[in-house]
């Protein structure tokens, strides 16, 4: 019986190994998709910024 119990436990302890890498790689990939969020809306600040005239910044 001795042996059951330590089976047990030891499947127990994988269960939340394998939860424990759910979580971490559900939160990858949300910060990766917050990084391209992120990226996406600096360039479309970027781009509705004016262009610099070429003798504004001069030699």
């Amino acid at each position: 019986m001795c042996r059951r119990s330590r089976s047990i436990g030891a499947d127990a302890r994988a269960t939340v190994r394998t939860d424990d890498r759910v979580v971490t790689v559900f939160l990858a990939l949300l910060s990766v998709v917050v990084l391209v969020v992120l990226l996406h809306y600096a360039v479309v600040v970027l781009d509705t910024l004016p262009s610099v005239p070429p003798d504004v910044v001069g030699d």
